[in-house]
């Protein structure tokens, strides 16, 4: 589990930096910010996948350790082929906030 949490960790703090990146960038380009929201939406997960796996701590068997590991790749595979619709729904989200 030490090995996962470590994962986690490091997944965590590369969403922070692609968000501060998404900041940054969004001065330049106005279009930027609809990434913001799938973004927060990553790290908020991992950090409650990654508080759970401190919960869990070093006793835990296979199947919790194989479970933790499906629910770190299924979001960054739904992400990646889902981005078309995580875009949109980030436009629509903007879109009602701002009017």
């Amino acid at each position: 589990m030490e090995k996962i949490s470590k994962t986690i960790s490091i997944l965590i703090f590369s969403i922070l930096l692609v968000v501060i990146g998404t900041v940054i960038w969004s001065f330049f380009n106005p279009y930027a910010q609809v990434l913001l929201l799938p973004l927060g939406f990553l790290s908020i997960y991992y950090l409650l996948l990654f508080s759970f796996v401190r919960l869990i701590g070093n006793k835990s068997s296979k199947p919790w350790k194989y479970l933790i590991i499906f629910m770190v790749v299924v979001p960054i595979l739904s992400f990646a082929y889902g981005y078309n619709t995580f875009i949109r729904f980030s436009i629509t989200v903007l879109n009602s906030i701002t009017e």
